[in-house]
């Protein structure tokens, strides 16, 4: 049987738990230091820009991942909406798939998601994209997770 997982707007106080939206509704400057956080392994800070395509057709995820020693931050760049997943994990430290969230983010929308928490990667919709990625990259430590679903998780949007 399909897991069907709806994508609702992007709500900052149901992400809360497992991602930090940032935003600076005030509109004054608003500093966001999880983004910047050393990880708990020696490493560095990286910057990547991610030149992901749209999805097109039906939105499946097959695997999600997970960063235990880092934050990772998405910042569009350019770009449509795209898809935010996360799920907590088990005690067993698998994906909680009764438990995950989809969201439907846009173009104004950037994300910091916790330390070890499962996601999705990065997936857009409309149009090809270009966002930054920001991370604590470690320098002997596995900190890139991948948990292969035994089926994919379809996202209605």
């Amino acid at each position: 049987m399909t897991f069907v997982l709806k994508a609702r707007p992007l709500d900052a106080a149901a992400l809360a738990p497992y991602a930090t939206v940032l935003n600076a509704s005030d509109g004054k400057a608003r500093a966001f230091p999880e983004v910047m956080a050393h990880g708990d392994v020696a490493g560095a800070h990286a910057f990547t820009i991610l030149c992901p395509n749209p999805v097109e057709g039906a939105v499946r995820v097959g695997a999600l991942e997970r960063h235990p020693h880092s934050t990772q931050s998405f910042v569009p760049i350019k770009a449509g909406r795209w898809l935010v997943l996360v799920a907590p994990k088990t005690a067993d430290g698998v994906p909680d798939l009764g438990a995950a969230l989809a969201f439907i983010a846009g173009p104004e929308d950037a994300i910091c998601i916790n330390q070890d928490v499962w996601h999705a990667g990065l997936t857009v919709f409309d149009q090809p994209a270009q966002f930054g990625m920001i991370m604590w990259k470690a320098e002997r430590e596995e900190d890139g997770v991948l948990w292969q679903l035994p089926e994919a998780i379809a996202v209605e949007i």
